[in-house]
């Protein structure tokens, strides 16, 4: 199971919640740190996963980006 993270607005999702919430850019940087030293051992840790993706905040901008070229 991935955890996602959007480095761009500190952003973490929470599972439990289904929800984004905001995290210190060094808990994300730690957090990483982790699954990097994950993947370097020889375990396997293939269900782990921590994944840079777009956050609401994002994907609000982006719809508002794709409302305002539809009305041009």
């Amino acid at each position: 199971m991935p955890l996602c993270y959007c480095s761009l607005h500190k952003q973490l999702f929470s599972r439990r919640s289904y929800r984004w919430v905001t995290f210190s850019q060094e808990t994300i940087d730690e957090l990483r740190g982790y699954y990097e030293l994950l993947r370097s051992s020889h375990a396997d840790a293939s269900a782990l996963a921590v994944v840079e993706m777009s956050c609401d905040q994002c994907e609000a901008t982006l719809r508002q980006i794709a409302q305002v070229n539809r009305n041009l």
